[in-house]
């Protein structure tokens, strides 16, 4: 269990699947992000969520390596098999790019293919509205096209509030972290963080509106942090350590989220083993491994007196040193 939270609540109980950062390629190898398994990594985790009986999926970006056609071909075929309902948000790898010599789905494209049709958008599950961001396009003239910084055009930021007045039980999706990691991870390697640019005047509109959880994706690691009532999860990556997603689990008393390990103890050593040589992001990842920052669980129990509060065991695939 990676979290036990007194909010959000739901009447309806509501199941969800969040699945993060795949970076599929079907000519990588090797790297902090195990490109050589990443075909697998995702294929996994749709066959997983099959079995789950989840009344709906989120996809939080970075779902291709570099946005070329031959990785959204291979990601097209395996979510052909990921039960409806799903969506998916863009990573800042899914989008085009300055430096890009091959065509890359434009944000109208990207929103037709993985978000029926537009984005930001609203879609109710269950007892909960889902509300997915672009934090990765940028719109027009927002700089994004020569950097993988995020940001929410203001337009969005006005859709956000006029659509947060709405929602009864409001869960917000989008890639870019809302929090800086030294908020949730503590020591993280600066230089290799592309920041969500106007992430103070998202956290205002969610703190005026009482949005209680937010999920991001993009630093590849399981985390949270809590500022003016407003939760962050960072969800982890499934390519990299640990690979795995979440499943949410909303009802009346509240809300569980639980890490579903996608890799066996070998697969585990494999990807900590590239992480811990490769860039300073997988160090960094490694090092917060070395720390033990899995080795007990929840991060955060919101529902148990901390008198009481006993971290539970992490699964036997991911504790595998």
């Amino acid at each position: 269990m990676l979290a036990r939270l007194a909010r959000p609540v739901s009447r309806t109980p509501t199941r969800i699947a969040i699945v993060s950062d795949p970076h599929v390629t079907p000519t990588g190898t090797g790297t902090w992000k195990v490109y050589h398994r990443t075909e697998n990594r995702l294929r996994t985790a749709v066959s997983t969520i099959s079995d789950l009986d989840a009344d709906a999926t989120v996809l939080l970006g970075d779902l291709t390596r570099d946005g070329r056609p031959g990785e959204y071909d291979v990601v097209d075929e395996i979510l052909a098999d990921l039960p409806d309902p799903w969506l998916s948000v863009p990573g800042n790898h899914d989008v085009p790019k300055r430096w890009d010599d091959y065509e890359v789905p434009t944000p109208g494209r990207f929103a037709d293919r993985y978000a029926t049709g537009e984005l930001p958008c609203t879609r109710r599950v269950g007892g909960i509205d889902v509300i997915g961001l672009d934090s990765a396009s940028g719109g027009c003239n927002l700089g994004l096209y020569e950097s993988h910084e995020g940001v929410i055009p203001e337009p969005h930021l006005r859709w956000l509030d006029e659509h947060l007045a709405d929602a009864t039980t409001p869960l917000v999706v989008l890639h870019h972290n809302l929090y800086h990691p030294r908020q949730h991870t503590g020591q993280f390697p600066d230089g290799d963080f592309y920041q969500l640019r106007n992430a103070d005047e998202l956290r205002e509109i969610l703190a005026s509106h009482g949005v209680p959880l937010v999920f991001s994706g993009h630093i590849h690691w399981p985390a949270t942090a809590v500022r003016d009532g407003v939760r962050e999860i960072t969800a982890p990556a499934t390519c990299s350590f640990p690979q795995s997603f979440l499943l949410v689990e909303i009802d009346r008393s509240g809300t569980t989220i639980r890490l579903v390990p996608l890799a066996g103890p070998k697969g585990m050593a494999e990807a900590y083993t590239l992480a811990s040589s490769g860039s300073a992001h997988g160090q960094g990842i490694a090092a917060h491994a070395d720390r033990g920052l899995l080795s007990t669980l929840p991060l955060v129990d919101e529902r148990t007196p901390p008198s009481q509060s006993v971290g539970g065991n992490v699964s036997e695939a991911v504790r595998w040193r």
